[in-house]
């Protein structure tokens, strides 16, 4: 057996920087290179494709094998499928929803696997209806027999773009922590300052232009406010935002810190943003998670993929995406009155709790690799179409 996983982020890195003692910078991710690992340890050959990553082809201390190729920028679409092909793996672990790839593994015979972290947003654009279009009419191969996607609105995505439901399994991954490891927290001084805290990828489908603009609109109302943001990205563009609006001296931005560090800091801020644009093709981001986690309250955006997952006024506030105004009175009003800061920080454990799934990543993957009666029978039970998921009908 021979598998091969497509994916973005750098898997060689990530293994190495662990074998040196680095941290996780995002929740459950040892978990998945061990997971890979220990594949590698079990299967004839286990290949790891890595499309947003420098050039490389090595074998890791692991037993995996990586790549890595700039898929878009260095390489094409059909480039990727050659050298996939090249490979002549017998499974195929797509972590993206690339067309060419999938209709190349289901022609050549390939076990297919689309193990997916992402939305569809609606749109009226020709061209993105199209893509989603081709997903789909290949996603409803019958050689497919699973498409894995990260929680229950992105599932809601697929069944909506036409993918049949008896096929889709949602996922989630193992809780590394939990809201019970941290006390809820509260406020006495409702006019007091104000420290808002982002993790995540730093650019505008974000919403980071939506959290400095709130930054300055805080400020500008007499709010001792400041903005902390933790992550990679566009990182010199929003610093050049925060000086021409004023506030450079109030807007921290961190780069990518360890996981364990972004919980800390969420504890000790006083709000956690989450602020993606409807345009980010979000599944549901794991810093909602984390926010619940920390019993940090969370504004977050009225994203799609949070609809029914983020409820306003329960352990978060919701604002309207891609408006810093919007932004800047929600986290007003979290902090005008105690006794509401400390409903939402109080009510984030069982909001997390809400977010819970039977199936993990792993589970999902191993159930598959199976392909026994057994599996099967474990995705009749947890597929969309079974029910027992809030809000999927």
């Amino acid at each position: 057996m021979h598998i091969v996983f497509v994916q973005y982020g750098d898997y060689r890195s990530t293994v190495l920087s662990f074998a040196q003692g680095g941290e996780e910078t995002y929740a459950a991710q040892r978990y998945s290179v061990d997971i890979v690992a220990d594949l590698a340890r079990r299967c004839e050959r286990v290949t790891v494709v890595c499309v947003n990553a420098d050039p490389y082809d090595e074998r890791l201390p692991n037993g995996v094998y990586a790549q890595g190729l700039r898929l878009y920028s260095q390489v094409s679409v059909p480039e990727l499928v050659k050298r996939v092909a090249e490979l002549r793996p017998t499974h195929l672990v797509s972590r993206s929803p690339i067309p060419p790839l999938l209709r190349w593994a289901l022609r050549a015979n390939v076990r297919t696997l689309p193990l997916l972290a992402t939305s569809f947003p609606t749109t009226r654009g020709l061209r993105t209806r199209y893509r989603y279009w081709r997903v789909a009419r290949v996603l409803r191969e019958p050689a497919i027999q699973v498409v894995g996607n990260h929680n229950v609105n992105s599932c809601l995505d697929l069944r909506r773009i036409g993918v049949p439901p008896e096929k889709i399994v949602p996922w989630d991954w193992p809780a590394t922590v939990t809201p019970d490891e941290r006390a809820p927290k509260t406020r006495t001084d409702g006019g007091g300052p104000v420290r808002l805290f982002y993790a995540g990828v730093i650019s505008a489908d974000k919403g980071v232009a939506e959290c400095v603009g709130a930054l300055r609109i805080l400020r500008d109302r007499g709010r001792d406010a400041r903005l902390t943001l933790a992550g990679a990205g566009d990182v010199e563009r929003f610093q050049r935002m925060a000086t021409e609006l004023g506030v450079s001296e109030f807007a921290s931005f961190l780069g990518r810190i360890p996981h364990q560090q972004v919980l800390k800091l969420m504890n000790e801020h006083d709000l956690c943003v989450v602020a993606s644009r409807h345009t980010y093709p979000e599944g549901l981001p794991l810093t909602i998670y984390d926010s619940y986690c920390s019993r940090t309250p969370l504004i977050a955006s009225d994203h799609p993929m949070f609809r029914g997952k983020v409820e306003d006024g329960f352990a978060a506030l919701v604002f309207r995406a891609s408006s810093a105004e919007s932004l800047a009175e929600r986290a007003e009003e979290a902090l005008a009155s105690p006794e509401l800061y400390a409903r939402l920080s109080r009510n984030s454990a069982e909001a997390w709790r809400r977010l819970q799934l039977p199936v993990r990543w792993g589970e999902l993957l191993l159930h598959w690799l199976d392909d026994s009666s057994e599996g099967r029978a474990y995705f009749a039970r947890f597929n969309l179409a079974a029910g027992g998921y809030a809000g999927a009908k």
